[in-house]
């Protein structure tokens, strides 16, 4: 438990508004899981100098920093223990400037995606990228964990996205590349160690975004394939075709597609599927305008059944049907609700591998343990899967077979065993197995450089480093 002392002094550098010691877990969202708020004592400090000074009194005393922002991640980045403070950014969240002749957007690490949205849409401008968690997540945030979504095989990830980035480190000092340009050839880049870094070099406080033109107008469709070759077959035809303007394309296999309608009583969007195994993909295409019609939609998906490369399809004919189709997607923690105690991954697969890996997973898992369900959806752009493998009991003594079963065809076909999610502290292990040495030591190396005495966030994305180690 951190001394009183400590919290005393650590309440005059950030003010008594903005600490908090009491009953965290119970007044405040810990997100998915409270052990995030086990720490105990929360600053939020209003300045950057104050959170140097932060960092400078923590370093001197050895105390730990969880660096927090909107507690949306699932894989234990943020969790916490008592004897550590959490720095929550939420405090530090304006928009300082929006150029809409450069197309970017100069913001403090505490600002929401949502916030920074809804800003950029009267300009016709966009993120870029978008995420369900979208009210919650902070740019920070994001940007720690490289986040990605549903469009990144249009406009990457968040280390795509920016441009530029402030960090205040462990021992107090400001890191700044504010840049608002593209082409900055200027040596090392080394605002891209904080990208997806997980709070463990140092804590960003502003960020450059490089916004893209908005598509406000879009056309929602509900398609079934035979399986996922033919759905990715079907994504690059789409991609390619000269009317369409492919925005989203998210694929649902049957077994998570069907449980999650059912719990959304919404069975009866899936019955014009001829199939029970059919893939399910919601597809967005963009529109001239509010005004337009679906015929766009309609000579595309009359194609694509024409040449029998889907099965199947339905258009949404208002933005009622269009949040329907894609709450099928986006409710994913429905299928957690009916068959708890899963074990959850974020994995990416090359699309040309995604129908033999995914039937492959299938099996493996089913000769584990007949009762296992596979529950299967992701970003078909990309081939970032989600999956949650459960059979709604505690079955701790099958995660070692699962994980292998999961990961251990990824490295051979070129895929990630952590695709968007980052490493947090639950995929550590696999980050020991999977990851290159050379690129395992070079990381332990950099987090030495940066965090001498490790106090950043430890215990995350890094296995521990004990003194002297290198």
């Amino acid at each position: 438990m951190l001394k009183q002392h400590h919290i005393n002094a650590l309440r005059g550098i950030v003010g008594s508004k903005h600490i908090q010691t009491r009953q965290l877990q119970e007044s405040l969202d810990g997100g998915i899981t409270k052990e995030n708020l086990a720490a105990e004592v929360l600053l939020l400090p209003a300045s950057v100098e104050i959170l140097q000074a932060t960092m400078r009194y923590c370093t001197k005393h050895s105390i730990s920093v969880v660096p927090h922002g909107g507690r949306t991640g699932l894989s234990g980045g943020a969790l916490s223990s008592k004897g550590q403070i959490i720095i929550q950014s939420s405090k530090l969240n304006q928009l300082i400037d929006l150029d809409f002749v450069s197309g970017t957007a100069l913001l403090e690490a505490g600002a929401t995606l949502q916030q920074l949205q809804e800003a950029i849409k009267p300009y016709g401008f966009s993120t870029g990228i978008d995420l369900a968690a979208r009210g919650t997540a902070t740019i920070g945030g994001m940007a720690a964990t490289n986040a990605g979504g549903t469009e990144a095989f249009r406009h990457g990830v968040m280390r795509h996205r920016i441009l530029g980035l402030e960090a205040v480190l462990p021992n107090g000092d400001l890191f700044s590349d504010l840049k608002q340009v593209t082409k900055a050839n200027e040596g090392y880049d080394i605002k891209q160690l904080f990208i997806g870094a997980e709070g463990t070099l140092g804590i960003i406080t502003k960020i450059v975004i490089d916004l893209v033109p908005a598509e406000p107008y879009r056309s929602t469709a509900l398609i079934s394939c035979e399986n996922a070759l033919s759905a990715a077959t079907v994504f690059q035809v789409i991609r390619k075709h000269k009317a369409a303007n492919i925005l989203c394309a998210e694929i649902m296999w049957p077994d998570y597609a069907r449980l999650t309608a059912e719990e959304l009583k919404l069975s009866k969007l899936l019955s014009f599927a001829h199939n029970d195994s059919d893939v399910f993909v919601v597809l967005d295409i963009a529109k001239d305008s509010a005004e337009d019609d679906t015929h766009t939609m309609e000579n595309l998906l009359s194609e694509l059944l024409e040449a029998e490369q889907i099965t199947s399809a339905l258009i949404a004919q208002n933005t009622r049907e269009a949040e329907d189709f894609w709450r099928l997607r986006e409710e994913s923690f429905l299928c957690d609700k009916r068959y708890p105690h899963g074990f959850w991954y974020d994995v990416s697969v090359p699309l040309g591998e995604l129908d033999v890996y995914t039937e492959s997973l299938f099996t493996n898992i089913k000769q584990i343990n007949p009762n296992l369900h596979v529950f299967l959806f992701g970003h078909l752009g990309d081939g970032n899967l989600h999956l949650t493998i459960s059979s709604g009991y505690p079955c701790p003594e099958l995660h070692e077979q699962i994980d292998c079963a999961v990961y251990d065809m990824l490295t051979c076909v070129g895929g990630s065993f952590s695709a968007e999610h980052g490493i947090g502290n639950e995929k550590i292990p696999s980050l020991k197995k999977y990851c290159d040495k050379t690129k395992l030591n070079l990381m332990q190396v950099i987090k030495k450089q940066f965090d001498p005495t490790n106090i950043m966030n430890p215990s995350k994305v890094l296995p521990t480093i004990r003194n002297g180690d290198t």
